[in-house]
């Protein structure tokens, strides 16, 4: 009896993972990216084969020591054709420290508050990562130390 329940487990288990695979393939989108000055933009290839559908746009921005310094992120909106803000991740870095500001666009208030997260990195002269933490706007802790 245990046998057959477990084999019929395994045989529904695989089945799923099939078609969870065949159905991932099948949902498969053609990104295209595109270079801009200070970023890149990420469409899709429309089913036509000859149109592109905007779908991510990312702006940097860069220290004097070409460092990153802010990635913020849009998304297209089709319906109203234009961007959209969707986050902000702002970073500030020196030999020994990262620290890395995340927070999503706020539509009702039109800021980079909601969700807000801290992730703060601490490296050797090897940049080896020696321990990190991360804080969200919950105030919530968490530790991983090497």
């Amino acid at each position: 009896m245990k046998k057959t329940l477990l084999k019929k487990a395994a045989m529904a288990s695989l089945f799923t993972l099939m078609t969870l695979t065949v159905t991932k393939a099948n949902a498969k989108e053609t990104f295209i990216y595109g270079e801009t000055d200070n970023g890149l933009i990420v469409s899709t290839l429309n089913e036509d084969g000859k149109t592109l559908t905007p779908k991510w746009k990312y702006e940097y921005r860069y220290d004097e020591q070409g460092r990153l310094t802010e990635k913020k992120a849009y998304r297209w909106n089709l319906r109203q054709q234009m961007w959209t803000p969707a986050y902000l991740l702002t970073i500030m870095s020196n030999d020994s420290i990262c620290i890395m500001d995340y927070a999503e666009w706020d539509k009702l208030f039109c800021n980079f508050e909601r969700n807000r997260q801290q992730s703060v990195y601490y490296v050797d002269s090897s940049n080896a990562l020696l321990t990190y933490y991360s804080r969200s706007s919950a105030c919530e802790i968490s530790e991983n130390n090497k």
